[in-house]
């Protein structure tokens, strides 16, 4: 009897030490990580859909921008690479004094919980929200310099084969920013693509005021295949400014026309310069990790922490 009674004591205090180890063990978890992690940011957002000032946690702002930037469904490591381009982007801005904005148009794009949730269902919700919040506390506090300054890490869809320059498009000469080959862009849906214009409304878009077509002559192009000068009749336009008059993806484009109509074939989608989402995708499965793909985008720089 006595030896059961010593039994039961020793089961008891075995449950109440597993108990007690259960309670403690995930508390110093919890804390040792909060230790070492990086230090918490809170930024102000300007959102310009509500018009309002949002208060933000860098991260958790972060985790916004990756699923507004990029498809859930990428590869997890293409994910991880966005959530550190992004987060180099909003910090430069930052330090260079430029409020941040959801503004798609003059900053990164950035969705609400609420916004996500609706856009993607409350099943797919499910799935994607924790794949995008791991992307980006995988890599938190995870930064890219160039001569330990950030640089600016700007991205865009897809390349069409090669990056641009950052010189052919605003004419700064950035040694990160270079062209390099992009070999996985075919699996993109904006690869090619296709516009075509009336004479009449291609002319309009312009801003000539001749209903005729008139000569169409590209006259020169960058080492990666963008149009740097396009002729048309008498007037002069730089790729870009042809492109942002017709709406067109890219300025790596050919010309097709006849008597009737201005056949304009694209590769690619954006700006060009940095980082392909869609390059990263197909980098990352063929089993390239995040290092590797920003480093690939983004040649001569090193991944520090902020």
């Amino acid at each position: 009897m006595g030896g059961r009674r010593v039994n039961n004591k020793l089961l008891l205090c075995l449950i109440i030490s597993l108990l007690l180890l259960m309670i403690v063990i995930p508390i110093v978890i919890i804390n040792l990580s909060n230790y070492f992690a990086s230090p918490s940011i809170e930024i102000e957002v300007y959102d310009n859909v509500t018009d309002e000032i949002l208060f933000l946690d860098l991260e958790e702002y972060l985790k916004g921008v990756v699923a507004a930037e990029m498809p859930a469904v990428f590869e997890f490591e293409a994910l991880k690479a966005q959530a550190v381009a992004a987060r180099t982007y909003a910090l430069r801005n930052l330090e260079q004094g430029q409020p941040l904005t959801t503004d798609s148009t003059i900053d990164q794009a950035w969705t609400s919980k609420a916004e996500l949730l609706d856009r993607w269902g409350g099943l797919n919700y499910l799935f994607y929200w924790p794949r995008i919040s791991a992307a980006v506390e995988e890599t938190a506090g995870i930064i890219i310099k160039y001569q330990d300054e950030l640089i600016n890490a700007v991205y865009h869809s897809t390349s069409g084969d090669y990056t641009a320059a950052a010189v052919e498009v605003w004419g700064n000469d950035l040694p990160y920013l270079r062209s390099v080959a992009s070999i996985y862009e075919k699996d993109s849906p904006y690869y090619q693509d296709q516009e075509i214009f009336s004479v009449r409304e291609f002319n309009h878009k312009l801003g000539i005021s001749s209903n005729l077509l008139q000569e169409i002559k590209i006259l020169n192009r960058s080492l990666s295949d963008r149009v740097l000068k396009v002729r048309v009749g008498n007037h002069l336009f730089s790729g870009r400014e042809f492109r942002q008059k017709l709406g067109i993806r890219s300025t790596n484009f050919l010309i097709k026309t006849n008597e009737e109509e201005v056949k304009i074939i694209t590769s690619g989608y954006g700006h060009g310069v940095g980082m392909s989402q869609y390059g990263a995708n197909g980098m990352a499965g063929d089993g390239y990790n995040y290092q590797e793909i920003l480093k690939h985008y983004y040649p001569e720089t090193e991944l520090s922490y902020y």
